[in-house]
């Protein structure tokens, strides 16, 4: 991958995640019940993806060489595609269970997943 392209897979990647998390949440919730909280976009993060950015600029000035290791590009690309695939399947297992709004008590609708993606996790704490 040339280092515009890796360059260019950053803003790409946020867009389809942060998308279709929007998405899913809609599909899940309904649009009535879905806010733009969903996209996931906070000051924070804002800022963290930012100074991603700035880490990218240094690398490509002062350690140029790291961006001509091909193997390593496709592995992030490959992490970038698993992460996004077991998010998401992990959002369409859990359903109405999954929102974007951490909770601090138990409601009344909630149940706990275990099938399906979170049965894997269920194994580490028993």
């Amino acid at each position: 991958m040339a280092h515009y392209v890796q360059l260019a897979c950053f803003p790409l990647a946020l867009f389809i995640f942060h998308t279709s998390e929007f998405a899913l949440a809609i599909v899940i919730h309904g649009a009535s019940k879905v806010s733009t909280k969903s996209f996931l976009l906070s000051k924070e993060y804002l800022l963290a993806m930012m100074c991603g950015l700035l880490e990218y600029g240094f690398e490509e000035i002062y350690a140029p060489g790291m961006k001509s290791k091909m193997q390593i590009s496709y592995m992030g690309l490959f992490l970038i595609i698993l992460g996004e695939a077991i998010r998401k399947a992990a959002i369409l297992t859990a359903k109405h269970n999954f929102t974007h709004d951490i909770k601090t008590f138990h409601h009344e609708n909630h149940e706990l997943v275990t099938h399906g993606i979170y049965r894997h996790g269920s194994l580490y704490f028993h």
